[in-house]
């Protein structure tokens, strides 16, 4: 069965590349397109907020098609949008691409973390979601770095075209590798009526909002803030984006191992530990390439790990709403993106790049105390309940 979730991860790994390259290749598109870096933050934040609107949506309006139909359709639909931002004729047409290949994106993400749920027995539910999205780890540790080395070199648009083309490749093993007859609870108002009166599930979707603002604020500008604080070029930054891969990976990998035996809060605290250090300390960096490469390690141990943990989390605080919930969660991620990337852009224009660390610091630290909230409110409504039954 774990050979199969394998499909699921490529999957995750076509679609982690093409939201990624973005960043990876500001500087390019900045500069091919006449337009400003926030103008291109504006195309993360865009693609971020239509799968924020849209995620919870689509997952109810798609409740019913069969998991393997519905995943090869979205991975299918991911692969023809980039090609069709890779003959974009000037920036609104992009924009406009961009926006419709979010919504494949929203569909993928969600239902490939609760179809890896289905596909597992309980026990064995988290290391399965934490495998699913070792996809975006990947991502980050081979396809955005060889995304931005190859934006620099051969263009944006080959680029683009190269994601469509590999979002295709999956889509035939997502067909071809999860078993037929997989369907998910049906998503009723029934069900986001019990999501939305759970309190503790609602906070701990909110830490995955929170954490992503803080960590997009400085992420969508890193390029630029590297070309900015140690004149990195186009190498450099592909190199950056390599070693922010490599402990991603890692710090994805280590959470998997430990995620059913201490827990996904756990894990997910850690990780947000690693980013809240790393980007606290960034100022320091300037001028420094040893510092930045080292901060960019501990960056990267905690940014994959921290989403397999709040998949996870959710799933086993209320598995009957696990449908609901992870795609709400997914809505939560691109909404801490899209607001990341659009405050970050007013930074960048107003201020320059050397202000971001600040402004995403204060997010992260918030999300730690979320999710220690979230989860002592958890422990206390489960004891509540078992007083009630005995």
């Amino acid at each position: 069965m774990q050979s199969r979730l394998w499909s699921l991860t490529l999957g995750n790994f076509a679609i982690g590349t093409g939201v990624m390259i973005v960043p990876g290749m500001l500087n390019e598109l900045s500069t091919d397109l006449h337009t400003s870096p926030a103008a291109i933050g504006m195309l993360i934040s865009a693609f971020a907020l239509t799968i924020c609107i849209g995620g919870p949506f689509l997952a109810s309006w798609t409740s019913a098609i069969e998991r393997r139909t519905l995943l090869t359709g979205a991975l299918l639909l991911y692969a023809a949008m980039h090609l069709i931002a890779a003959g974009a004729p000037g920036y609104n047409t992009l924009l406009a691409a961009r926006m419709v290949t979010a919504v494949g994106a929203a569909l993928f993400t969600a239902q490939a973390a609760a179809t890896a749920g289905l596909m597992v027995p309980p026990e064995q539910r988290g290391k399965a979601i934490a495998l699913v999205f070792l996809g975006w780890s990947i991502a980050a540790v081979v396809g955005t770095p060889i995304g931005a080395y190859l934006g620099a070199h051969i263009g944006w648009r080959p680029t683009m075209g190269l994601v469509g083309l590999l979002a295709a490749l999956f889509a035939a093993g997502v067909w071809l590798q999860l078993p037929r007859g997989l369907f998910v609870a049906p998503m009723d108002r029934a069900a986001w009526q019990a999501l939305f009166v759970n309190t503790p599930l609602l906070l701990a979707i909110s830490v995955t909002a929170i954490q992503a603002l803080g960590m997009f604020t400085v992420f969508s500008y890193l390029a630029l803030g590297l070309k900015n604080s140690i004149g990195a070029t186009p190498a450099v930054i592909s190199m950056m984006f390599l070693c922010f891969g490599m402990t991603g990976v890692i710090g994805n990998v280590l959470g998997a191992r430990v995620m059913d035996r201490i827990g996904p809060v756990r894990v997910g605290i850690a990780a947000m530990a690693c980013m809240l250090s790393a980007i606290a300390l960034w100022p320091f960096t300037y001028g420094s390439l040893p510092l930045t490469v080292a901060l960019t390690l501990v960056w990267g141990l905690g940014c994959f790990a921290v989403n397999g943990a709040q998949q996870a989390r959710l799933v086993a605080m209320a598995p009957p709403l696990a449908s609901a919930s992870v795609a709400l969660n997914s809505s939560a991620i691109y909404l801490g993106q899209a607001l990341g990337a659009f405050i970050g852009g007013i930074i960048v224009s107003s201020r320059g790049t050397a202000d971001l660390p600040l402004y995403g610091a204060v997010p992260m630290a918030l999300a730690i105390l979320v999710s220690q909230l979230a989860a002592k409110m958890a422990r206390r409504r489960k004891f509540e309940g078992v007083i009630c039954e005995s």
